[in-house]
């Protein structure tokens, strides 16, 4: 009887670490992902889309945590974000013409265009009050760019300054913890070779922003769809040393922590784009692979989000940035990036 009550028990508790062996291996919860989005001390991230709640389960399952958004102050978004930081979604919020109610196109902007300091400083107060789930915030997208000027925010660094201070101060007042980052992603590669958006942050730093943020923003794209070991045309730089030099530049001027919001290259082209050249889902994916690897290397890099989530954006220029295709059918560089996400 003792023997048949071991046996039992044994071939009881086999049985329960066959089970378990098998849900491990099977079952995608979220147990199986790193809740935090952080590869070696660094999130890794996104840039979004709004999505249906189908999709944003789905999306919610790949492990994907954080998502960059521009911030809107409106009833559906506001349910929209809730829903998603109920799910554990962390949000990057940009405060920009979004935020503010302004319509612009390709060409710049087409509704509302006239605002002042004191209605942004309104609708900074009223985004930070209607999402306090939010605790990351940018100010403005590429306010160094005429598409994206209007209002107070007509190409002065000056002007930038201001609403920076005073949305910092905003920011802080309802929550001291929460983090601002400033610049709006000064783009570290520009094809004239001119790097007006590092002397534009020289002069930011020179009016004292350093007091107004706790880290910056920068975009780094590859305007020839470059390989980092590929070299820019008319120099001897490759796109992976000019990247380098770029970042150091940064950590040299402003000593913050450097979040780079948008990074990528397109999985296809559109001939209205020429600048565009040798686009393909392979070379994403390598571009992927290659440019996540030098930005982890950089102690002073805290985040990376890829640009972007899905679907074919940039209109006119119908890029196809996309991790996922506009079905959500992953491509090539999803792998890549799902190697980084959850290590």
């Amino acid at each position: 009887m003792h023997k048949k009550v071991l046996t039992a028990i044994l071939v009881f508790a086999v049985v329960i670490l066959i089970v378990a062996i098998y849900l491990e291996y099977t079952t995608p919860s979220a147990h199986t992902f790193n809740a935090n989005n952080m590869s070696r001390g660094k999130i890794i991230g996104v840039n979004g889309e709004i999505m249906n709640y189908s999709t944003s389960k789905k999306i919610e399952s790949y492990g994907i945590v954080w998502i960059r958004y521009d911030v809107k102050l409106t009833p559906q978004f506001d349910a929209y974000i809730t829903n998603l930081t109920q799910d554990k979604f962390q949000i990057l919020g940009i405060l920009d013409y979004e935020t503010l109610g302004v319509g612009i196109n390709a060409s710049g902007c087409i509704k509302n265009c006239n605002w002042s300091l004191n209605e942004w400083n309104d609708s900074v107060l009223a985004a930070v009050k209607m999402y306090p789930m939010i605790h990351t915030w940018e100010i403005w997208n590429e306010p160094q760019l005429q598409r994206f000027q209007s209002g107070f925010n007509n190409g002065s660094v000056y002007n930038y300054f201001l609403m920076l201070k005073s949305a910092y101060s905003i920011i802080k007042t309802q929550n001291s913890s929460n983090t601002v980052l400033c610049l709006g992603g000064d783009n570290i590669f520009e094809g004239n070779y001119t790097y007006y958006d590092y002397y534009w942050a020289k002069q930011l730093w020179s009016y004292g922003a350093s007091n107004y943020c706790d880290g910056i923003s920068l975009h780094a794209y590859s305007g020839f769809t470059l390989l980092l070991n590929q070299t820019i045309p008319s120099t001897n730089v490759t796109m992976g040393e000019l990247f380098n030099y770029s970042l150091q530049d940064y950590e040299n001027l402003t000593k913050k922590p450097i979040w780079i919001t948008e990074t990528g290259i397109p999985s296809g082209m559109n001939s209205s784009y020429p600048n565009y050249f040798g686009a393909s889902q392979k070379k994403q994916e390598i571009f992927l692979n290659q440019s996540f690897n030098s930005f982890l290397s950089k102690p002073y890099v805290k985040g990376i989000f890829w640009f972007n989530l899905y679907g074919n954006v940039d209109e006119p220029y119908d890029l196809n940035f996309g991790l996922f295709d506009q079905n959500l059918t992953p491509k090539p560089a999803w792998s890549a990036f799902n190697k980084f996400l959850n290590t």
